[in-house]
């Protein structure tokens, strides 16, 4: 049956495509202009819905349906005067069309007089042909006025009539996230899990909700399910090795990321994740290869040609390195970690007008914590004295809050004793070392030309 219809509409359609072409005349039936209008409709080609729309009531004016699609069609150009003058006329002759109760209620949605739009759908019987598909928009219409509640109950509704109806499932999940309640969600799909064990996609949620919760076992588990219940579902095998990764469980996360290639064929995502599981495990150039591989696939993933210039730059071939990070910057010159590589190579390669241009970058993005923070004043000490880039340093630090005090205490010393303004140091020294004893041996290791502890304990402050 469902042959015969396919093939009647396919009939249909390229029986008016070719009337388009030829600028001939042929008789369509006002069923059949139906079926061609709703079928550009859901191919998204509105403006053939429109002149298919338009030659059907030219030919049947007083067509109820047409006129109702016509609606649809002006809605989707935002035309709402002249939609909301035509349902007004239908509505007028038939008050009680689930049809037009429905166009209506668009019509206010459009408006953005949501309850309005609740209101009208609600006068749709349960008996109605259109009542499911009322009842969805109900549950939209309460997501538009931020009532997470009363869509939730609407949509739990629809998921009854329809357990196959993933969009529902997705709005369902997303009212129980905006509410909140992560054991409510876990709750709510075990239960519809247990008259739908084989629904890849609620197994496939209830793992993603198990991460949220950083219960990884059981998510793990659950896309196993989804994987038995759908064995080509790419996005399983990917959640899983995410989560096999993050464990550190290195070699499992590769073979599921293997998997999710085999299947669908390389993405720069998957290839991404294999080539920093190999830089864990140690296989550096097999770690190259798959970053190469992801520019490959995507030439705009900065991330993926920074680790290109870090393994250059581990292997001290700078100039490879730099022309790599290059295209990362290009791509994304706001991330921090990029620049504090770009200044590691320039001090290499003895460029001091570019390391000053990357430490000044890097303070002026900001974002600045402890491990940054050790970078820049080991930077200073290493390079020519540049007392510009010391009090730059300094007024960055005086910016900050007071949350890591202790180790910038560390810091200020050695950067004052770089400045070799010694009475700032002692004062910063011992400070630090009075509140935070246990770090002076990890600082004294990071910046030699802070004093031996017996020295700097018998230091006085002139």
């Amino acid at each position: 049956m469902k042959e015969e219809f396919d093939d009647f509409q396919n009939h249909s359609i390229s029986k008016f495509e070719s009337m388009l072409k030829t600028n001939s005349f042929l008789f369509f039936d006002s069923d059949e202009f139906e079926e061609i209008i709703i079928y550009y409709l859901d191919i998204g080609n509105i403006s053939l819905a429109k002149k298919a729309n338009s030659l059907a009531l030219k030919q049947y004016p007083n067509s109820t349906s047409l006129s109702i699609l016509q609606i649809e069609i002006l809605l989707l150009n935002n035309e709402i005067e002249k939609a909301e003058k035509i349902a007004c006329n239908i509505y007028a002759i038939d008050p009680l069309s689930p049809e037009i109760l429905i166009q209506k209620s668009k019509i206010y949605s459009k408006k953005k007089n949501h309850s309005q739009a609740i209101k009208i759908l609600k006068e749709i019987s349960v008996n109605s042909d259109l009542y499911y598909e009322a009842l969805s928009l109900i549950g939209k219409e309460y997501l538009f006025l931020d009532d997470f509640q009363n869509a939730k109950k609407v949509l739990v509704k629809c998921l009854k009539i329809n357990n196959r109806d993933y969009s529902i499932l997705n709005n369902i999940l997303f009212c129980y996230d905006s509410i909140g309640n992560s054991k409510s969600t876990i709750n709510f799909l075990n239960d519809f899990l247990e008259t739908n064990p084989y629904c890849e996609i609620a197994w496939h949620q209830l793992g993603k909700q198990y991460v949220k919760d950083d219960m990884y076992e059981e998510a793990l588990s659950a896309f196993d399910f989804a994987i038995i219940c759908d064995d080509s579902f790419i996005g399983a095998y990917i959640e899983m090795a995410k989560i096999l990764e993050k464990l550190e469980r290195i070699n499992e996360a590769i073979e599921k990321y293997e998997i999710s290639i085999g299947i669908n064929g390389p993405n720069s995502f998957a290839l991404f994740r294999l080539g920093r599981c190999h830089d864990k495990l140690g296989n550096y150039d097999l770690a190259l290869s798959y970053y190469i591989q992801t520019i490959n696939e995507d030439s705009i993933h900065d991330k993926a040609w920074m680790y290109i210039s870090l393994y250059y730059f581990n292997k001290k071939k700078f100039n490879e390195s730099k022309n790599n990070l290059l295209k990362a910057l290009e791509i994304d010159s706001e991330k921090i970690k990029y620049w504090e590589l770009y200044l590691k190579i320039s001090v290499e390669l003895g460029l001091y007008d570019e390391t000053e241009l990357a430490f000044i970058e890097i303070l002026s993005i900001g974002e600045l914590d402890i491990e940054t923070l050790s970078l820049l004043t080991q930077i200073l000490i290493k390079i020519p004295h540049n007392k510009k880039l010391h009090f730059r340093l300094l007024k960055s630090i005086d910016l900050l809050s007071k949350s890591n005090e202790n180790e910038i205490n560390y810091l200020l010393s050695a950067i004052y004793f770089n400045l070799s303004e010694n009475k700032n140091a002692i004062l910063f020294l011992k400070k630090a070392y009075f509140y935070s004893p246990s770090k002076y041996k990890y600082f004294k290791e990071l910046f030699p030309l802070i004093p031996k502890l017996q020295v700097f304990k018998n230091l006085h402050v002139s």
